[in-house]
């Protein structure tokens, strides 16, 4: 029989598998280095206060505690079972713990194998029970201090704001065990996700009051349209996530059909989705474990941009370097601002941001606290960075340790120290300041990343979704576009046209005779192409003729196809443009169809710039993130050229999203390549489509 679960989005969901009011470990042992031993000894040590009952028939106590044969012999129903057992032991103690009654489990076991999944998953759907993993770590719950691990882990973590969720134990393991300015509420390796997903925890970590800030490493999303809603959740919670998704060059297979394929790669929707939703992308665990950091301070970025303060002209010559290449805004001080600081300043130095306030250190305590204290009281300040190579033990650390917790007591802004150098001895420092509310970020470029997600976060604002109207006549266009084993250029055209979107006249012929009739008819210059639908790129096969302007030049370009690569041709009436541009479609598996817009022609490879929507979007949405890309100038007036239809490209690409939505189970991708864009019109000329 199967048993309906609770609402996954409920903070009621996981309470049996996280916060449980008692425990059973089963495997649970003496014997050292064993996963017995040290899921018993982590149970032990958290704090937890339900009951703990170690399961195993080789002992009658351990550590002090009574331990017993089998499930059925507990003197209470346990409602999380742990399975510290092999693989060929997790099936049986799996339906031993259904059976027992319990409502959650976790599966340390990889559980890999030809059946061993599906026969897991089916025990599970039949009982409803909760699953963390398998091939899981486990879970640290700091809010009830029950610890849910077969590996020995500090047992003095500090309960924090940061729920941490991964897909790798390993990684878990780094932040965890290594460094305490990182102070967690939750951390989970979901594993294998068999029942409970990263969506789940998620939803979760997000109902809990201790949480600040959410971190996600990913390999990839089990359950997309639940992900996406939970990511919602955090957005109008103002939790921030952080997210590490790995994988992201894995060569897509789809990635070769199209030009627009290759343009947005394995990783492109993904990302794109993932902005649009607020999330905050990073690179690297430090650039994490930096964002994490800045995030749980609590405090949200100002208006303005970043200042800093150094004890090095060359390490704030760093640092600006630094700034400029991820593009974060520095704050421009105001005149007020730099008549308060320059008279501290030693000679030679001069009242700017970045603040190189060091001379030679005479009366360094007063130059270094006014300093700080005036750029961070000035309005065009959205947060500040106190940036040496913090270590402990060290007098003159100790003095700027001061002026930053001071001057945090003065402000709400957020303020964090930072090392240039990741690898100072800082530890004691680190948590002297961190029970300030005071991050020390390690690395110059990751605590730069860091600031940029809080300015991030400051300044996001949510794509609106546009309202989707199905064509009035899709009934019978889908009709004619499912007859059709491949979609030739004509039929594409056809398509685009149906949706308001401009293509060449053009006339699809069978001989030399028809193809110059046809070419008259449209008037010269035309274009020749071949028409056969087995060839998806024209010009790799010089299946594409141009600018032909008579009779002789048709009939020679007709042909030349017609011998090399088939009878049937089209021919088209030549159009011209100031400027080459792509609009593609990729029909995203995990979340639906995407909507790729880049320069054209040699400026693909030259500027590598491309904006991503999922679909639909209104035009208004188009124009605002194509004023990010450089290219767009192109478009608008560069350096006195003459303002091109660039109103018409954007509602050009915004058609493009009704259609995809619309044909979104029949067209795989869709490559509209080039968009020639003159001060007057937008013209797709060559259309590419895959069902």
């Amino acid at each position: 029989m199967l048993v309906e679960v609770a609402d996954h989005a409920s903070s009621q969901y996981l309470q049996p598998l996280l916060e449980p009011r008692s425990i059973a470990l089963v495997g649970a042992s003496k014997r050292a280095n064993s996963y017995g031993r040290a899921m018993l000894e982590m149970a032990l040590a958290g704090g937890f206060q339900g009951d703990i009952f170690p399961v195993n028939p080789k002992y009658e106590t351990l550590s002090s505690v009574a331990c017993y044969p089998n499930l059925n012999t507990l003197p209470v129903v346990a409602e999380h079972v742990v399975l510290g057992v092999a693989n060929e032991g997790v099936e049986d103690c799996l339906f031993e713990a259904t059976e027992h009654g319990a409502k959650a489990v976790t599966i340390f076991a990889d559980c890999y194998g030809t059946t061993l999944p599906s026969r897991i998953k089916a025990i599970a759907k039949e009982s409803g029970i909760l699953i963390c993993g398998p091939n899981t770590m486990g879970f640290h719950n700091l809010n009830c201090g029950l610890r849910v691990t077969p590996f020995p882990a500090p047992t003095d973590l500090v309960q924090g704001g940061i729920s941490m969720i991964l897909q790798s134990g390993s990684v878990m393991g780094a932040l965890a065990h290594n460094d305490q300015r990182l102070r967690f509420n939750l951390l989970v390796s979901s594993g294998s996700e068999f029942v409970v997903s990263a969506a789940d925890y998620l939803n979760w970590a997000l109902e809990q009051p201790t949480t600040r800030v959410v971190g996600l490493f990913l390999e990839s999303v089990r359950n997309p349209a639940e992900f996406l809603n939970a990511l919602e959740r955090a957005r109008r919670r103002n939790i921030p996530v952080v997210m590490l998704k790995v994988g992201r060059t894995a060569a897509s297979q789809r990635m070769a059909a199209s030009h627009t394929g290759a343009i947005v790669g394995h990783h492109g929707v993904f990302e794109a989705v993932m902005n649009e939703a607020g999330v905050h992308l990073v690179d690297n665990m430090d650039e994490m474990a930096a964002s994490l950091q800045l995030f749980s301070q609590g405090r949200n970025a100002a208006a303005g941009g970043v200042a800093s303060i150094h004890d090095s002209g060359g390490e704030r010559e760093l640092f600006a370097d630094l700034a400029s290449d991820i593009k974060l805004p520095l704050a421009t001080l105001s005149e007020q601002t730099v008549a308060k600081i320059a008279p501290n300043l030693e000679p030679g130095l001069t009242a700017e941001n970045p603040l190189d306030a060091w001379g030679s250190g005479n009366g360094a305590e007063t130059t270094f606290q006014n300093s700080l204290q005036a750029m961070m009281e000035d309005k065009t300040v959205a947060l500040g960075l106190y940036v040496l190579d913090w270590r402990d033990h060290y007098y003159l650390h100790e003095m700027h340790e001061r002026i930053l917790i001071n001057t945090a007591k003065t402000t709400d802004k957020p303020i964090a120290a930072v090392s240039n150098y990741a690898m100072t001895r800082d530890q004691a420092l680190a948590r002297r300041l961190t029970e300030e509310g005071i991050p020390l970020l390690k690395g110059t470029r990751e605590s730069l990343v860091a600031a940029k997600h809080l300015l991030n976060k400051r300044d996001y604002q949510p794509v609106s979704q546009a309202q989707h109207q199905p064509h009035p006549d899709l009934a019978n266009i889908r009709h004619i576009f499912e007859q059709q084993e491949r979609i030739g250029e004509a039929s594409g055209f056809s398509l685009l046209s149906a949706y308001g979107i401009s293509t060449p006249a053009h006339m699809t012929v069978g001989d030399q005779g028809a193809a110059v009739i046809a070419a008259e008819q449209l008037g010269y210059p035309v274009v020749l192409k071949t028409a056969n639908t087995d060839i998806a790129h024209k010009t790799e096969v010089k299946g594409v003729k141009l600018n032909l302007k008579n009779a002789t030049k048709v009939k020679q370009a007709y042909m030349d196809l017609a011998e090399r690569l088939g009878p049937d041709v089209l021919v088209c009436k030549m159009h011209s443009g100031e400027t080459e541009w792509v609009i593609g479609v990729i029909n995203d598996r995990d979340f639906g169809p995407a909507v790729i817009i880049a320069p054209g022609g040699v400026m693909v490879e030259l500027l590598d710039e491309r904006v991503i929507l999922m679909a639909p979007f209104d035009a208004a949405t188009v124009a605002m993130k194509l004023h990010q890309l450089r290219a767009t100038r192109m478009l608008t007036g560069y350096r006195g050229q003459k303002s091109l239809a660039f109103d018409s490209f954007c509602d050009a690409a915004a058609r493009v999203s009704q259609l995809a939505v619309d044909f979104q189970d029949q067209i795989e991708e869709l490559d509209i390549n080039p968009v020639l864009v003159s001060e007057q019109q937008v013209v797709a000329v060559d259309v590419l489509i895959q069902k």
